[in-house]
């Protein structure tokens, strides 16, 4: 399940990629009213009550979930895919420590050294050191030399919305058995519209009216279709990754979590015309590789 939520996750990067003018908190909000009615339309089918049976807790998910997007979208239009991707990923290594702090998982020694693994891949995609050696006697991180379109706020925002999903993961494991996944999944964009809103009000960003552009049908420049698709795709990807996060462990389901990495290489190379150097390859390889000796780990330990 988490292999077809990673897809859909993929496919909504680039539907936010393709809007990269109108303001995060504004893609936010439209995405957010497009989740609202998918869900609703499901709940209804199933006669199941949109209040549900704990709302702390899904007002909490709904927190983390609409902090984490509004950084990872933010992080999205300020860098390349790839490594916008790459730095959300350390969110699933976040979600396996903080489910390991609750008391709700154990973690085997030997998987912190594939966690590190991983989390040293997103450094080598996004640092510079191939093409500009660090000097150990005057090294200052702040010195660190980037590749071309990954700048400190990307890096901050990409940092924070690997941080507030992890929090957002676990709460929806929390929910596991309580919960129906729609009514999970609803409460995420209910918090989401007024958090949006603030931005518009405060002045922190510029609203439009989203473009249809010269022809309707001529989806490169037509923001609608793009806003819908966001929102469909967010929605697949939420219900699929809910259902995952209930229905198998964390640390599993976070491993799984990284072939979103192969689905956003592609579509940087293929849709954006992204270059990376052989040094990138290597640090999405490294990623890759921590993710399957994890997977491979906790198979041995499930037996």
């Amino acid at each position: 399940m988490m292999l077809i939520a990673s897809l859909a996750f993929g496919f909504m990067n680039v539907s936010v990629k393709m809007i990269s003018g109108m303001h995060v908190s504004e893609i936010v909000f439209f995405r957010a009213w497009v989740q609202i009615l998918i869900a609703a339309v499901f709940l209804f089918k199933q006669k199941e009550s949109p209040i549900g049976k704990n709302p702390k807790m899904l007002l909490l998910r709904g927190l983390f979930g609409s902090l984490g997007l509004l950084c990872y979208f933010y992080s999205l239009q300020l860098m390349p895919l790839s490594n916008a991707l790459v730095i959300h990923y350390i969110s699933p290594i976040l979600t396996t420590v903080l489910a390991m702090l609750m008391g709700d998982e154990r973690v085997r020694p030997i998987q912190w050294v594939f966690f590190f693994i991983c989390f040293l891949g997103v450094a080598v995609v996004n640092s510079n050191v191939a093409n500009n050696p660090i000097d150990n006697a005057n090294f200052n991180l702040m010195n660190i030399q980037w590749f071309q379109g990954v700048t400190w706020l990307g890096l901050s925002m990409g940092i924070g919305g690997a941080v507030f999903s992890a929090f957002a993961y676990n709460t929806i494991r929390r929910l596991k058995g309580i919960e129906n996944p729609n009514v999970v999944v609803l409460y995420f964009p209910l918090v989401t519209v007024p958090i949006s809103l603030i931005f518009p009000f405060v002045g922190w960003g510029t609203w439009h009216w989203p473009k249809m552009g010269n022809h309707w049908w001529y989806i490169a420049s037509n923001e609608w279709i793009w806003l819908i698709l966001t929102g469909v795709f967010t929605q697949i990807g939420q219900f699929f990754m809910t259902r995952a996060y209930q229905e198998a462990e964390t640390k599993v389901v976070s491993a799984i979590s990284y072939a979103g990495i192969i689905w956003g290489t592609a579509f940087g190379l293929f849709l954006f015309d992204e270059s990376y150097t052989w040094f990138q390859y290597v640090g999405m390889g490294l990623v890759i590789l921590g993710m399957v000796l994890n997977v491979r780990i906790n198979k041995q330990t499930s037996k």
